[in-house]
């Protein structure tokens, strides 16, 4: 749902969990995959097969 844009809010909306849940699971993604930014989590999910191309879609 992030590697679409969407906002940590309704994601964790979506998932029936706070905005405050999904962005702490964001930080520990951050921390242990020792990236630096959203978009670093986003292209490693790719890169591991984790998430859908865009256009593909």
């Amino acid at each position: 749902m992030a590697a679409r844009g969407i906002p940590y809010k309704e994601i964790g909306k979506a998932l029936g969990l706070s905005e405050r849940t999904i962005k702490y699971h964001m930080g520990r993604l951050l921390e242990l995959l020792h990236l630096e930014n959203r978009a670093q989590v986003i292209a490693y999910a790719a890169k591991m097969g984790l998430v859908e191309d865009k256009e593909k879609q």
